[in-house]
């Protein structure tokens, strides 16, 4: 039984002093059942359960298990003896920057940082060889400050060029840390999509999609793409010349019996992507591997973001859309919008060579002391130096006859103190139109399905496969919740209609391998999830046979979804989490627990074990609800809900230990509903 006096709260200080809490470990964000009292009040926890205890994860070394991702893999290292003029080159540029085990003495420390959304102090200190990355969070009403973590980084993300953000680890799990380093600003600040009372913490789980535009090589363990085994850190030779088993095997065997490799470049096939003999949509494809992301990002059945093959053209796996308001209307440009502004730039429909490396060359890191004139270049290469409207006097007065400033300007994005380069490369009085301010946009909720946008799906104009690729994508940016203003019952009815006419279409054509479209399981998942949230939304209209119709629809789909999908996908875990809550709603409670059981095992989410431990106090497991609760807890130390569940567990048992839970529950919930920021305000 726990003991407690506020939790493990510590008296408030300038210099708060912590004892580190259990390691965290990851999260995402799904829907817990609000159930407040999830046992008998004063009913007493068990010891054990009446069932076998929940299986814990396996905590055996992952190091060897599963298949590499990045096909024949050999990494960039076999390519130092043969090609080490090239190697050293690359290996100065910033892709081979891209994820790096962190080096204390270079990282800066944070003595003090306070944000005031979410009420919490944080500090990034040195520890010996080691970073540490500590938060405490203060409680309203209170004098007390409550630990929450005191984590050593172990891997830096991202080249520094804009930002780093730091990686933590949990276990098998890797974990993003709240803050991150803003190379503009010089400063640590909170973490793209952290700055909100209630943001994760270090509960945000680093998944192989994410570590895809930064990681060279890696394998998963049991193919859960939350768990992966990193074979080379940043970005190698392989990204774009594809695995060089067969290349290296080719060559250590022609040397074996020749001192002379020079003369046989052309009577072998050396089994290596040469990008420079690709077609167009090729070789763009290996630069929008990465920098191709779009508002969605969708694939066709059994892809994923490490199904790409350089040589291939990325449309074969993948589809990305653009959905929602303009860029014009949401005041920032994308991150990742580069291609999507390329090909719409008037250079690039005019030409039919233009691509990425015209301008970047990827084994080469760019002198800032030569980037002007190396980028004057680029354009000269095409452009006559007299063909620019202005004099020279006059570019040499406005920027030193820069011709990117003033075609292609730095626009602000939806990252945090991060600009880039605008890829347009917009004539500056087209540029200024452009860039005009929209009228702001109204709170009134938008009635209409959102636009799309195909930013890479080459299917046909009006085929069935281009249908169900728009729907699905729409589906999909509705279900992220990517602008509130769409989030009523009307555009989730439209958007259901939709979808489940396209899906319909495509069970009854005739399917052309020749054409990508996105895979039936997600855009049923994606279906099955847009209805349940339609359930969410307070109807008086919805009459008790439309809404259990609505329930029988998304379950059906979500336990087809079940049945297909044999690989712990994401759509496969949004399938267990829809049919648990469901289950659960329907007071069909064990059921419930062996579908939360199956979801903890493939995720680290706070409300899946909340949840779980719901289920097990209806079954009277009370032992194994407490230990859920608590695991909800380590994960997500702000989560109040668990807290609540604790409170009325200990109830008769330990009744300070309930007083000192609920109470944590309550002033959790005040600070991420902002109250005490209202209060700090008028002060």
């Amino acid at each position: 039984m726990l003991s407690l006096t506020w939790a493990g709260c510590s008296k408030k200080s300038a210099s708060p002093e912590i004892e580190p809490p259990a390691n965290q470990s990851a999260v995402g964000s799904n829907t817990p059942q609000q159930d407040p009292d999830p046992v008998p009040s004063g009913a007493e926890p068990e010891s054990g359960s009446e069932a076998e205890a929940i299986q814990e994860p396996d905590s055996s070394p992952r190091e060897g298990r599963g298949t590499a991702m990045l096909h024949n893999a050999v990494g960039s290292q076999a390519c130092v003896a043969c090609h080490p003029h090239r190697a050293e080159s690359f290996f100065e540029t910033t892709h081979a920057e891209s994820l790096r085990l962190v080096d204390a003495k270079v990282e800066p420390e944070l003595q003090s940082f306070f944000h005031e959304p979410s009420s919490q102090q944080m500090k990034v200190v040195r520890d010996g060889e080691r970073i540490r990355h500590q938060s405490w969070q203060e409680l309203p009403q209170t004098d007390y400050v409550m630990p929450l973590s005191d984590h050593p980084v172990e891997l830096v993300m991202g080249s520094g060029t804009f930002a780093k953000s730091y990686l933590i680890r949990d276990g098998d799990a890797l974990l993003q840390a709240p803050l991150s380093h803003y190379t503009e600003q010089g400063e640590y600040d909170m973490s793209p999509g952290y700055d909100s009372p209630s943001h994760l913490g270090f509960s945000r789980q680093v998944t192989d999609d994410c570590l895809f535009c930064h990681a060279g090589s890696l394998s998963r363990v049991d193919g859960n793409r939350s768990v992966s085994v990193l074979h080379e850190l940043a970005i190698g030779c392989e990204r774009c010349h594809g695995g060089g088993q067969q290349h290296v095997d080719l060559a250590n065997q022609l040397s074996a019996n020749s001192t002379d490799l020079t003369d046989l470049d052309a009577a072998h096939d050396w089994a290596i992507v040469h990008p420079h003999e690709l077609g167009r949509d090729s070789l763009e494809s290996l630069c929008a591997q990465c920098h191709l992301q779009g508002d969605v990002q969708m694939f066709v059945r059994g892809a994923d973001s490490w199904s790409f093959h350089p040589g291939e053209d990325l449309a074969a796996t993948r589809l990305v859309y653009k959905v929602g308001p303009t860029e014009k209307e949401s005041a920032s440009t994308s991150f990742v919008g580069h291609f999507g502004q390329m090909h719409a730039s008037e250079c690039y429909l005019g030409s039919e060579s233009l691509t990425c490396v015209t301008c970047h060359d990827p084994h080469q890191r760019v002198d800032d002391a030569n980037r002007e004139s190396i980028h004057r270049d680029h354009c000269l290469s095409c452009h006559d130096n007299l063909d620019c409207g202005e004099k020279l006097n006059i570019r040499m007065t406005t920027n030193e006859n820069s011709c990117h400033q003033c075609h292609m300007p730095r626009s602000e994005t939806e990252v945090p103190h991060v600009s880039i380069t605008d890829h347009r490369i917009a004539v500056p009085s087209e540029q200024a139109d452009n860039d005009a301010p929209a009228e702001m946009a109204t709170e009134t909720p938008v009635t209409e399905l959102p636009d799309v946008v195909a930013l890479l799906d080459r299917s046909p104009d009006g085929s069935w496969q281009r249908e169900l690729n728009e729907a699905t994508a729409i589906g999909q940016w509705l279900w992220m919740g990517s602008n509130p203003r769409y989030d009523n019952t009307t555009v989730f009815d439209l958007a259901t209609q939709r979808l489940r006419s396209a899906i319909q279409t495509a069970e009854t054509s005739k399917s052309d391998s020749s054409v990508a479209h996105v895979s039936l399981v997600e855009a049923k998942t994606r279906l099955a999830s847009l209805l349940d949230r339609v359930l969410l939304f307070p109807d008086k209209d919805r009459s008790e046979a439309d809404e259990k119709r609505l329930r029988k629809e998304s379950q059906t789909l979500m336990q087809w979804v079940l049945s297909e999908e044999k690989q712990p996908t994401p759509e496969l875990q949004v399938a267990l989490e829809s049919l648990a809550n469901a289950a659960a709603a329907e007071e069909q409670h064990l059921k419930a627990y062996h579908l939360y059981q199956r979801l903890i095992k493939l995720r680290r989410h706070p409300a899946d074990h909340y949840n779980l431990g719901l289920a097990c106090g209806k079954l009277r497991r009370f032992g194994e609800a407490e230990q859920a609760f608590m695991e909800s807890i380590r994960i997500q130390p702000t989560y109040p809900l668990p807290y609540a569940s604790l409170a009325r567990l200990y109830q008769t048992i330990d009744p300070r230990a309930a007083s000192n839970y609920m109470q944590l529950s309550q002033r959790l919930r005040v600070v991420q509903q902002g109250d005490v920021n209202v209060g700090r305000a008028s002060q």
